[in-house]
C-alpha cells in the first residue's frame, strides 16, 4: 500500500490562483505532496512552464520536492477532466494515497469534472483559497493582506457540519 500524498490542481486563467493556493496549503496545513498533477486546458498551455517552476520553488522553500505532471485536458470538457485526471487519481487512492484537490484556479467545467464523481471519502482535502477582492490581487500570497484571504478545506468543513459542528 502506498502512502503518497497527491495534490491535484486545475490551471485556469490565473497562475497566481494556483500558486497562491499551493503556498497557502503548504504554509497553513503543512500538506507536502509527493506528486502534483495539474490539469491544463489548451488556452492555458503557455503558462505550464511558469507554474511548474513556481510549484517547485514553493516546494523547495518548504523543504520537499514533488514530481509535477501537467495533464492536458479539452477546454470546457468535464468528461475529459474526469477521464484524464479523476480516474488516475481514483486509482492512486485505491493504492492508499492521500488525495488533495485544489479547486481555486479551475474554471467551472474543470472543477465539475473533478467534483461531480467524488464521494466525501474519495478525497482527503478539497482546498479553496477565498479572496475577498480581486482588485490588485495578482501577486504572491505573502503580499496579499491577511484580511483579504481565507483558505478553506471544504472536505473538513463538510465533515464538521455532518458531525454537528
Amino acid at each position: 500500500m502506498s502512502s503518497d500524498r497527491i495534490y491535484v490542481s486545475l490551471l485556469g486563467r490565473s497562475a497566481w490562483a494556483l500558486l497562491n493556493t499551493y503556498y497557502a496549503v503548504a504554509r497553513e496545513v503543512h500538506y507536502f505532496p509527493d506528486t502534483v498533477y495539474i490539469a491544463v486546458e489548451a488556452p492555458y498551455q503557455n503558462k505550464t512552464d511558469q507554474v511548474v517552476e513556481g510549484v517547485q520553488a514553493i516546494s523547495t522553500h518548504f523543504g520537499f520536492s514533488p514530481e509535477v505532471e501537467c495533464i492536458p485536458v479539452a477546454q470546457g470538457n468535464m468528461v475529459d477532466v474526469y477521464l484524464k485526471v479523476y480516474r488516475p487519481i481514483e486509482a492512486r487512492r485505491t493504492e492508499g494515497s492521500k488525495i488533495a484537490i485544489d479547486i481555486t484556479p479551475g474554471r467551472k467545467s474543470t472543477v465539475a469534472g473533478m467534483l461531480l464523481p467524488i464521494k466525501l471519502n474519495d478525497v482527503d482535502h478539497v482546498f479553496y483559497l477565498e479572496i475577498a477582492t480581486t482588485d490588485g490581487m495578482a501577486k504572491p500570497y505573502q503580499m496579499i493582506p491577511r484580511q483579504f484571504h481565507q483558505l478553506h478545506d471544504f472536505k473538513a468543513e463538510a465533515v464538521r457540519a455532518g458531525n454537528g459542528g
